[in-house]
């Protein structure tokens, strides 16, 4: 006799159960939109939004976001770490396929989808610009920069290259990955790796070999950058001087001269190329020979002050 009753009673309590757990789902939601930190502003908007301009080329945005400071540095690596919208090429199928009634909002979908999209690429390089004119304050995104040097968009990649050696963390491993970069396809993204290698001076020894072989790339520009990054890592090696050596006899005027520099800032390892640099001060370019005669000139100061 009771059990229909107790049943009667489930059934009518089943509603306010329901009720009772949405009421808590509503109650845990605005309790994490309460405690959210509130987002820094700059200029009357929230960092958010100046780093969604930088998908449009902004100054303006970029200019915002280095006044934040490090304020704007987790939405900065936020930014780094977008990728656009997977079901793009899926879209772009059903346009193609879908009957003629429907192709003309399916185009406006996809051309939306599309400009959306190219804007991440941009986004994510000055993103990176931005991190690497924070310096050091910007360690924490090493890592994110570290994986954008894989990136498929060229632009994306140099920046990394450049913010990692403005940042100068991690040279372990941040090293070797810009090593790897010199050997890019892309010439302007060898170029950024060498002087992202330059920065990290005496702690980039284990990019030698990589910027000894960049003195031999196609283009000028990368070979006169990996002289100078020869010469700030500072090594005692004689393959070093070598190299070196033979880059006061390249063809383009910027890389004997930037050979020459770097073999100046190696004095006094630089005694056995002393007369390769003589040589260099009757070169045909007046920079190339300013820069092989202070060479000379450091060899011999430091020679003197060691003599007995």
């Amino acid at each position: 006799m009771k059990m229909p009753i107790a049943r009667h009673e489930n059934r009518r309590s089943q509603p306010r159960r329901t009720m009772f757990l949405a009421g808590l789902v509503a109650l845990a939601l605005v309790a994490v939109a309460t405690v959210r930190p509130r987002e820094s502003m700059r200029h009357g908007r929230p960092v958010s939004a100046w780093v969604e301009e930088l998908g449009d080329n902004s100054y303006a945005a970029m200019c915002a976001l280095r006044e934040t400071g490090p304020e704007a540095i987790p939405s900065l690596i936020r930014a780094l770490e977008k990728e656009p919208a997977g079901w793009l090429p899926a879209l772009t199928f059903a346009r193609d396929h879908a009957p003629w009634f429907a192709k003309p909002k399916l185009s406006a979908l996809c051309s939306t989808a599309a400009g959306r999209a190219s804007r991440v690429p941009r986004m994510r390089a000055a993103a990176a610009q931005v991190l690497g004119d924070f310096g050091p304050e910007s360690r924490s995104a090493t890592p994110v920069l570290l994986n954008a040097l894989g990136d498929a968009h060229a632009t994306v990649r140099l920046n990394a290259a450049f913010a990692l050696g403005k940042i100068g963390s991690n040279p372990r491993v941040a090293v070797p990955a810009l090593a790897a970069l010199l050997r890019d396809a892309d010439q302007e993204v060898r170029v950024y790796a060498a002087i992202a290698l330059k920065k990290f001076g005496t702690r980039a020894t284990a990019a030698i070999p990589g910027l000894i072989a960049a003195l031999q790339d196609p283009g000028w520009q990368v070979r006169e950058r990996a002289a100078l990054a020869l010469g700030a890592v500072e090594a005692s090696r004689t393959d070093v001087v070598s190299a070196l050596e033979k880059a006061l006899r390249d063809e383009h005027r910027f890389v004997r001269s930037s050979a020459a520099t770097a073999l100046a800032s190696l004095a006094p390892r630089t005694r056995s190329a002393r007369a390769a640099l003589e040589q260099a001060r009757y070169d045909p370019d007046a920079e190339v020979r300013y820069s092989a005669g202070l060479a000379v000139t450091r060899i011999d100061s430091e020679r003197e002050a060691q003599a007995p």
